[in-house]
């Protein structure tokens, strides 16, 4: 009984330092802004997982942390940003997800998932503005590409997202995906291409490059087969793997 209520006890602990973890520059802000936009592929692809029983990689515990850490950051961000359109770009963000999030944190109907879907789009949308609305405050000369590098963490689980739904029979138009391609690749090349790239960031940008060519080579295929297993495989080992990369350039002087 008594370790039962110790480990409750470290557990709420932990939680508790982690919800009152503060940013502490602009520089972290634009990359836990920019996080905002991969949760909320993240969330709804795990939200289709979830909806056609797929258990690889605990789809279920993927979305309840998710919708967990976007809470959190939504908190730290609303506690740092000073600047007056920064702070109505978050503000729009949090009036909008109170909105949605009872819909995200039910079990999954097929019936709302497309409705659902366009809301997470559209808090996608929403999380971006606050990212370029930080991004402009700063005038460090890496907070452009700590955004560019941020934002390929949510094209790697829209890539995800976008595939669970074509998995899930909602009608999702190829073009989407593609387009998702495309603009991963390009921005993949502006990464490469910055000159300030230090030797970490160019073996992660590697790794990276590696695992987005089985997408590349996923979009290029006509194939009705699905495996929806290795693509969220895929798409956590990529956005992962540039969550590391962003906080390198965050490191950035």
């Amino acid at each position: 009984m008594n370790i039962k209520i110790l480990t409750g006890t470290v557990v709420t602990l932990s939680l508790l330092s982690f919800a009152n973890a503060d940013i502490s520059n602009l520089n972290e802000a634009i990359n836990k802004a920019g996080k905002q936009r991969m949760l909320s592929q993240k969330m709804m692809k795990n939200y289709s997982m979830v909806g056609m029983n797929m258990k690889f990689n605990n789809p279920s515990k993927q979305l309840a942390d998710s919708i967990s850490l976007f809470d959190t950051t939504l908190s730290e961000l609303e506690k740092f940003i000073k600047d007056k359109d920064a702070l109505k770009a978050i503000s729009e963000v949090k009036l909008f997800w109170n909105k949605i999030k009872p819909s995200i944190s039910s079990a999954p109907d097929k019936t709302k998932a497309l409705k659902l879907a366009k809301s997470m789009d559209k808090l996608l949308e929403l999380s971006h503005n606050t990212t370029v609305s930080i991004t402009k405050i700063s005038k460090d000369s890496s907070a452009k590409i700590i955004n560019i590098s941020g934002k390929q963490r949510m094209l790697a689980q829209r890539l995800g997202n976008l595939y669970m739904l074509k998995v899930w029979s909602l009608g999702i138009d190829d073009v989407k995906l593609q387009n998702s391609i495309k603009e991963f690749a390009s921005a993949q090349k502006k990464l490469e291409e910055f000159p300030k790239n230090t030797d970490d960031i160019k073996n992660g940008l590697l790794d990276v490059k590696k695992d987005f060519a089985f997408f590349e080579i996923l979009g290029a295929s006509k194939s009705k087969k699905y495996i929806p297993s290795l693509i969220s495989r895929s798409s956590n080992k990529i956005t992962k793997q540039m969550n590391v990369v962003t906080k390198l350039y965050v490191e950035i002087k």
